[in-house]
């Protein structure tokens, strides 16, 4: 059947007019050039301009890891220092709140009231007990009003003798 068809094909394409002949090499062109664009390239045109879009997003996630990665580095330094003092080091970073705050401390817990201090300076005075002190948060109750905070924080000292 295949050599039949393949004749009666060849004798169809020997009977049409040289014009007919382009005309039908102009068409079998365009179907292969479009089938070449949708199978081929469009798929990858398309993956090509998500990853365009996706670049800036990607590139400040990968930043953000970084960061995350520096802060691991400077704990991980931090925690094979010299033991520190930790109410000392929180008695310092109470400066930060101005005359607005009171350290209470009982053992290894350490309770901070603090009153109509601005949200900059809490957020120093908590890395400030995070980092220099090694503290950890056990509990937190603040208001605010007027752009200003005020509360109380309950925080956890490392042992004696621990970095």
């Amino acid at each position: 059947m295949m050599p039949t068809l393949r004749n009666a094909w060849q004798a169809r394409w020997s009977q049409a007019s040289a014009r007919e002949q382009t005309w039908a090499r102009i068409g079998a062109s365009l179907v292969l050039l479009a089938a070449l664009w949708f199978i081929g390239l469009r798929p990858a045109w398309v993956g090509l301009q998500a990853a365009r879009a996706q670049a800036p997003l990607v590139r400040a996630q990968y930043e953000k890891v970084l960061q995350l990665q520096a802060q691991a580095n400077a704990l991980r330094a931090q925690a094979t220092a010299a033991p520190v003092n930790s109410a000392a080091v929180l008695q310092n970073a109470l400066i930060g709140l101005e005359k607005n705050a009171r350290l209470a401390q009982l053992a290894e817990r350490a309770t901070v009231n603090f009153k109509d201090v601005t949200p900059e300076a809490l957020a120093r005075f908590l890395e400030q007990a995070r980092l220099g002190a090694h503290a950890t948060t056990l509990e937190m109750d603040v208001t605010q009003a007027n752009g200003l905070w005020s509360g109380k924080l309950v925080l956890q000292l490392p042992a004696p003798g621990a970095p």
